[in-house]
């Protein structure tokens, strides 16, 4: 049997996007990508989960912070401040910094959730970081930077999802989200913003659409014919889909490739498909399915695998182990792609083998899944 795991991201319709700057400058860039944290710059801070969702508490310790940071960056001559948050006033803030700090520390300690996605650009020209919260915020989750001697600073939890993504790649009307301080903000999501999870994850599900980028490296820009069998690969696993929708699977494995892709290709179902050969190279694939991004990634991984015609016929299981718990999509792909698996003859196996071995040598195509055959 084939096992082949999808590694695609559920994205909940209640995953946040949030833009986090590190720092000043961006002087905290190294911490955040070492140490898997993010913070603000908050010194002596003393906030709990609960505390969060008192706005008056929260002014009196941002004020009692602020005060701490100035004394340690202008004032070491004079007498610490107080470190009881009750010396300090709850109403208002008058200064719009800190007012915007208050509720920089409300964002990202009480409304920022497990799963949400954060982004953190670097300096002007640096790459874009993606990252994920992995944990609640808990009050024993602190640290200390040099800046500000040994005061406590609570931070969160995040994975970064890559080593960055060259902000010349995403695009301009992206970019005007990750050059506008305060240190955090939400952004609505929309279908334009929604785009920022193409550079986060190789392959993910949103709602009723997929999405899934696969990496073609070798290709060099000499030869405009090396990328006709990937395109072929990705177009024929479409057509399968659609064959398979309307009921028509018989008829379309009785079809080689060519003929199948010219009957049973259907474009409505595609939103969108790039090939960006900048280094390095990748193929984007955006479906009007759930469903479809799977399929067409697992059946071109299988294509390159090159698996006899007894290994395609012993069936397949698909697995998720990026969203494993809840995710529908693993099942319902590995259901179609079984089907089409077993109903495939010798000739059209042998077809699809010899365009996957060409499109790997040609350009490393890769689809961002494991296949794993008989426990090998």
């Amino acid at each position: 049997m084939i096992h082949a795991d999808i590694a695609t991201k559920i994205i909940a319709p209640e995953t946040s996007i949030w833009v986090v700057f590190p720092g000043r400058g961006r002087r905290y860039i190294n911490t955040f990508l070492g140490q898997q944290r993010i913070f603000l710059e908050t010194p002596g801070i003393a906030i709990t989960p609960k505390l969060v969702s008192d706005f008056p508490t929260i002014r009196r310790h941002v004020r009692m912070s602020n005060a701490i940071a100035e004394y340690y960056l202008h004032s070491e001559s004079k007498k610490f401040p107080s470190r009881n948050p009750k010396s300090y006033q709850e109403g208002p803030i008058k200064n719009a910094s800190l007012r915007v700090l208050a509720s920089s520390v409300r964002k990202m300690f009480g409304r920022m959730k497990v799963g949400d996605l954060v982004i953190v650009p670097g300096r002007m020209f640096a790459p874009v970081y993606f990252g994920e919260v992995t944990a609640p915020f808990a009050a024993s989750d602190t640290l200390e930077v040099q800046r500000y001697g040994h005061e406590t600073i609570p931070f969160r939890r995040v994975r970064w999802l890559n080593e960055g993504v060259p902000r010349t790649s995403i695009p301009q009307r992206l970019q005007e989200f990750l050059s506008k301080p305060p240190a955090i903000a939400r952004v609505a999501r929309d279908p334009e913003t929604e785009e920022f999870f193409r550079f986060a994850f190789p392959a993910y599900v949103l709602a009723d659409k997929s999405a899934v980028m696969m990496d073609g490296p070798k290709y060099d820009g000499k030869n405009p014919l090396a990328t006709v069998e990937a395109n072929y690969l990705v177009a024929y696993f479409i057509a399968a889909f659609h064959a398979i929708e309307i009921e028509k699977l018989e008829e379309f494995v009785a079809l080689d490739v060519e003929s199948a892709i010219a009957k049973y290709y259907e474009p409505n179902l595609v939103q969108s498909f790039t090939q960006n050969f900048n280094s390095p190279g990748k193929y984007g694939l955006t479906a009007f399915s759930a469903v479809l991004g799977a399929f067409v990634s697992v059946g071109i991984a299988v294509a390159i695998y090159g698996l006899t015609p007894a290994q395609v016929h012993s069936g397949i299981e698909v697995t998720n182990s990026v969203s494993p718990v809840d995710d529908p999509i693993h099942g319902d792909a590995g259901i179609k792609l079984d089907h089409l698996f077993k109903s495939l003859h010798k000739k059209e196996i042998e077809e699809i083998n010899r365009l996957g071995k060409r499109a790997k040598k040609q350009i490393g195509l890769k689809p961002p899944v494991k296949i794993n055959v008989d426990g090998k």
